[in-house]
Protein backbone atom coordinates (compact mmCIF):
# COMPACT_ATOMS: atom_id res chain seq x y z
CA UNK A 1 0.00 0.00 0.00
CA UNK A 2 0.98 3.40 -0.66
CA UNK A 3 -0.65 6.65 0.29
CA UNK A 4 -0.86 10.46 -1.34
CA UNK A 5 -2.54 13.10 0.59
CA UNK A 6 -4.52 15.74 -0.68
CA UNK A 7 -6.18 18.66 1.53
CA UNK A 8 -4.60 17.13 4.31
CA UNK A 9 -6.48 13.73 3.81
CA UNK A 10 -4.45 10.65 3.26
CA UNK A 11 -5.29 8.51 -0.04
CA UNK A 12 -4.33 4.83 0.32
CA UNK A 13 -3.28 2.83 -3.33
CA UNK A 14 -1.49 0.48 -4.65
CA UNK A 15 0.42 0.07 -8.25
CA UNK A 16 0.41 -3.35 -10.20
CA UNK A 17 2.13 -3.97 -13.61
CA UNK A 18 4.18 -1.57 -15.93
CA UNK A 19 2.97 0.11 -19.17
CA UNK A 20 -0.10 3.03 -19.86
CA UNK A 21 -1.65 4.14 -16.55
CA UNK A 22 -4.91 2.66 -15.68
CA UNK A 23 -6.85 4.28 -12.51
CA UNK A 24 -9.63 1.73 -11.34
CA UNK A 25 -11.76 3.60 -8.97
CA UNK A 26 -14.43 1.57 -6.80
CA UNK A 27 -18.18 2.63 -5.66
CA UNK A 28 -19.68 3.58 -2.55
CA UNK A 29 -19.07 0.96 0.63
CA UNK A 30 -16.44 -1.16 -1.41
CA UNK A 31 -12.33 -0.67 -1.17
CA UNK A 32 -9.44 -1.08 -4.21
CA UNK A 33 -8.98 -4.60 -3.48
CA UNK A 34 -11.95 -5.67 -4.51
CA UNK A 35 -10.64 -4.73 -7.77
CA UNK A 36 -7.59 -7.39 -7.10
CA UNK A 37 -9.90 -10.41 -5.83
CA UNK A 38 -11.99 -10.12 -9.04
CA UNK A 39 -9.23 -10.33 -11.07
CA UNK A 40 -9.16 -6.99 -12.96
CA UNK A 41 -5.80 -6.28 -11.87
CA UNK A 42 -4.24 -9.79 -13.34
CA UNK A 43 -6.30 -9.22 -16.15
CA UNK A 44 -4.44 -5.65 -17.41
CA UNK A 45 -1.60 -5.60 -15.52
CA UNK A 46 0.10 -7.05 -17.88
CA UNK A 47 0.32 -4.34 -20.46
CA UNK A 48 -1.10 -1.62 -18.09
CA UNK A 49 0.27 0.21 -14.82
CA UNK A 50 -2.83 -0.83 -12.86
CA UNK A 51 -3.61 1.95 -10.16
CA UNK A 52 -5.85 0.94 -7.98
CA UNK A 53 -7.33 3.94 -5.42
CA UNK A 54 -9.47 3.96 -2.03
CA UNK A 55 -11.57 6.65 -2.06
CA UNK A 56 -11.97 8.77 0.44
CA UNK A 57 -13.89 7.21 3.49
CA UNK A 58 -13.04 3.84 2.50
CA UNK A 59 -11.31 1.27 2.77
CA UNK A 60 -7.36 2.66 4.32
CA UNK A 61 -7.92 6.01 2.84
CA UNK A 62 -8.53 8.84 5.93
CA UNK A 63 -12.58 8.68 7.21
CA UNK A 64 -13.18 12.28 8.15
CA UNK A 65 -16.49 13.66 8.94
CA UNK A 66 -16.84 17.03 7.47
CA UNK A 67 -19.66 16.76 4.34
CA UNK A 68 -17.66 19.72 2.46
CA UNK A 69 -14.65 17.53 1.51
CA UNK A 70 -16.78 14.97 -0.55
CA UNK A 71 -17.66 16.66 -3.34
CA UNK A 72 -16.90 15.76 -6.72
CA UNK A 73 -13.70 18.57 -7.63
CA UNK A 74 -12.38 17.56 -4.29
CA UNK A 75 -12.55 13.78 -5.54
CA UNK A 76 -11.03 14.26 -8.54
CA UNK A 77 -8.38 16.21 -7.02
CA UNK A 78 -7.69 13.01 -4.56
CA UNK A 79 -7.00 10.86 -7.78
CA UNK A 80 -5.06 13.00 -9.15
CA UNK A 81 -3.07 13.25 -6.23
CA UNK A 82 -2.39 10.21 -6.81
CA UNK A 83 -0.74 10.51 -10.11
CA UNK A 84 1.16 13.28 -8.86
CA UNK A 85 2.93 11.05 -5.86
CA UNK A 86 3.71 8.13 -8.97
CA UNK A 87 4.96 10.90 -11.52
CA UNK A 88 1.93 10.07 -14.23
CA UNK A 89 0.69 12.70 -16.00
CA UNK A 90 -2.24 11.35 -17.62
CA UNK A 91 -4.11 7.48 -17.47
CA UNK A 92 -7.14 5.64 -18.50
CA UNK A 93 -9.74 5.96 -15.24
CA UNK A 94 -11.96 3.83 -14.70
CA UNK A 95 -14.75 4.04 -12.08
CA UNK A 96 -17.70 1.97 -11.12
CA UNK A 97 -20.69 3.33 -9.63
CA UNK A 98 -19.85 5.84 -7.00
CA UNK A 99 -16.32 5.44 -9.02
CA UNK A 100 -17.69 6.70 -12.27
CA UNK A 101 -19.25 9.58 -10.86
CA UNK A 102 -15.67 10.70 -9.69
CA UNK A 103 -14.80 10.11 -13.16
CA UNK A 104 -17.50 13.05 -14.32
CA UNK A 105 -15.20 15.08 -11.47
CA UNK A 106 -12.17 14.13 -13.27
CA UNK A 107 -13.48 14.95 -17.10
CA UNK A 108 -15.24 18.33 -15.59
CA UNK A 109 -11.48 19.49 -13.58
CA UNK A 110 -9.26 17.35 -14.74
CA UNK A 111 -9.56 16.45 -18.18
CA UNK A 112 -5.92 17.58 -18.97
CA UNK A 113 -4.57 14.12 -16.85
CA UNK A 114 -7.37 11.39 -18.42
CA UNK A 115 -6.10 9.75 -21.75
CA UNK A 116 -9.47 7.71 -21.70
CA UNK A 117 -12.69 7.52 -19.56
CA UNK A 118 -14.66 4.64 -18.38
CA UNK A 119 -17.93 5.10 -16.14
CA UNK A 120 -19.35 1.67 -14.95
CA UNK A 121 -22.55 1.36 -13.32
CA UNK A 122 -23.78 5.03 -12.99
CA UNK A 123 -25.84 7.08 -15.27
CA UNK A 124 -23.50 10.18 -15.46
CA UNK A 125 -26.12 12.77 -16.78
CA UNK A 126 -29.41 11.48 -14.89
CA UNK A 127 -27.73 10.41 -11.86
CA UNK A 128 -29.66 8.95 -9.60
CA UNK A 129 -32.93 10.60 -10.69
CA UNK A 130 -34.14 7.68 -12.22
CA UNK A 131 -34.39 5.81 -8.88
CA UNK A 132 -36.61 6.25 -5.85
CA UNK A 133 -34.98 8.09 -3.49
CA UNK A 134 -33.36 6.69 -0.84
CA UNK A 135 -31.11 8.40 2.37
CA UNK A 136 -27.92 6.52 3.36
CA UNK A 137 -29.72 4.32 5.95
CA UNK A 138 -31.58 2.68 3.32
CA UNK A 139 -29.00 2.27 1.18
CA UNK A 140 -26.94 0.26 3.72
CA UNK A 141 -30.34 -1.85 4.63
CA UNK A 142 -30.04 -2.88 0.95
CA UNK A 143 -26.47 -3.73 1.21
CA UNK A 144 -27.11 -6.01 3.71
CA UNK A 145 -29.27 -7.51 2.03
CA UNK A 146 -27.84 -7.55 -0.85
CA UNK A 147 -24.37 -8.15 -0.45
CA UNK A 148 -23.60 -8.33 3.76
CA UNK A 149 -19.59 -7.77 2.97
CA UNK A 150 -20.69 -4.46 1.81
CA UNK A 151 -21.57 -3.20 5.00
CA UNK A 152 -19.95 -5.17 7.40
CA UNK A 153 -17.42 -2.43 8.14
CA UNK A 154 -20.26 0.12 8.92
CA UNK A 155 -19.70 2.08 12.27
CA UNK A 156 -21.21 4.48 13.76
CA UNK A 157 -17.45 6.35 13.55
CA UNK A 158 -17.77 6.06 9.58
CA UNK A 159 -21.26 6.90 9.13
CA UNK A 160 -21.01 10.28 9.05
CA UNK A 161 -18.01 10.53 5.93
CA UNK A 162 -20.28 7.37 3.87
CA UNK A 163 -23.35 9.61 4.21
CA UNK A 164 -21.87 12.66 2.95
CA UNK A 165 -20.07 10.78 -0.02
CA UNK A 166 -23.61 9.77 -0.66
CA UNK A 167 -25.44 12.85 -0.16
CA UNK A 168 -22.69 14.50 -2.55
CA UNK A 169 -23.88 11.93 -5.43
CA UNK A 170 -26.70 14.17 -6.92
CA UNK A 171 -24.65 16.29 -8.16
CA UNK A 172 -24.52 15.53 -11.74
CA UNK A 173 -24.50 18.99 -13.16
CA UNK A 174 -22.55 20.07 -16.35
CA UNK A 175 -21.73 16.31 -17.54
CA UNK A 176 -23.30 16.02 -20.55
CA UNK A 177 -21.83 19.34 -22.24
CA UNK A 178 -18.48 17.99 -20.75
CA UNK A 179 -19.09 14.47 -22.77
CA UNK A 180 -19.97 15.86 -26.12
CA UNK A 181 -17.00 18.20 -25.83
CA UNK A 182 -14.67 15.72 -24.34
CA UNK A 183 -12.66 14.86 -27.39
CA UNK A 184 -10.97 11.76 -25.61
CA UNK A 185 -11.99 8.13 -25.98
CA UNK A 186 -15.12 6.95 -23.75
CA UNK A 187 -17.03 4.09 -22.51
CA UNK A 188 -20.00 3.28 -20.68
CA UNK A 189 -20.25 0.19 -19.43
CA UNK A 190 -23.49 -1.38 -17.52
CA UNK A 191 -24.79 -4.95 -16.24
CA UNK A 192 -28.18 -5.73 -18.10
CA UNK A 193 -30.05 -5.82 -14.61
CA UNK A 194 -28.40 -3.27 -13.51
CA UNK A 195 -31.04 -0.09 -13.27
CA UNK A 196 -29.31 2.58 -15.24
CA UNK A 197 -28.37 0.10 -18.07
CA UNK A 198 -31.04 1.77 -20.44
CA UNK A 199 -30.25 4.69 -19.55
CA UNK A 200 -26.58 4.32 -20.21
CA UNK A 201 -26.82 3.09 -23.00
CA UNK A 202 -29.25 5.47 -24.84
CA UNK A 203 -26.92 8.22 -23.99
CA UNK A 204 -24.30 6.30 -25.04
CA UNK A 205 -25.63 6.15 -28.77
CA UNK A 206 -27.00 9.91 -28.41
CA UNK A 207 -22.91 11.08 -28.36
CA UNK A 208 -20.85 10.63 -31.42
CA UNK A 209 -17.58 8.30 -29.85
CA UNK A 210 -19.05 7.11 -27.16
CA UNK A 211 -18.82 3.42 -26.78
CA UNK A 212 -20.57 1.39 -24.48
CA UNK A 213 -20.18 -2.26 -22.75
CA UNK A 214 -22.95 -4.34 -21.48
CA UNK A 215 -22.29 -7.19 -19.48
CA UNK A 216 -24.88 -9.68 -17.46
CA UNK A 217 -25.31 -9.41 -14.12
CA UNK A 218 -26.92 -6.39 -12.23
CA UNK A 219 -25.16 -3.40 -10.61
CA UNK A 220 -22.90 -5.53 -8.28
CA UNK A 221 -22.44 -8.97 -10.03
CA UNK A 222 -22.05 -7.20 -13.32
CA UNK A 223 -18.33 -5.88 -11.72
CA UNK A 224 -17.82 -8.76 -9.20
CA UNK A 225 -19.09 -11.85 -10.44
CA UNK A 226 -19.15 -11.55 -14.37
CA UNK A 227 -15.81 -10.42 -14.93
CA UNK A 228 -14.87 -11.94 -17.63
CA UNK A 229 -17.11 -10.18 -20.25
CA UNK A 230 -16.74 -7.32 -17.91
CA UNK A 231 -12.85 -6.61 -17.84
CA UNK A 232 -12.55 -8.34 -21.35
CA UNK A 233 -14.75 -5.70 -22.94
CA UNK A 234 -12.60 -2.62 -21.04
CA UNK A 235 -9.56 -4.13 -21.89
CA UNK A 236 -10.25 -4.16 -25.35
CA UNK A 237 -11.53 -0.92 -25.51
CA UNK A 238 -8.12 -0.05 -23.58
CA UNK A 239 -6.07 -1.64 -26.11
CA UNK A 240 -7.86 0.05 -28.80
CA UNK A 241 -7.34 3.52 -27.11
CA UNK A 242 -4.56 3.52 -25.98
Amino acid sequence: MKTATHRGQCIAYDVTGSGPAVVLQHGLLSNRLTWHQAGYVERLADAYTVVCVDSLGHGDSDKPTDASLYQREARAGDVVAVLDAEGIERAHYVGYSMGGWIGTGMLLFQKPRLLSLTIGGWDPVGGMARQPPMDFNQVVKMAREAAPQLAAWITDEVRPGLTAAWEALADVSGVRPAMEGAGIPMLLWAGHDDGCFEAMRTLAASIPGVEFLGAPGDHITARMVHVQESVGGLRRFLDRVK
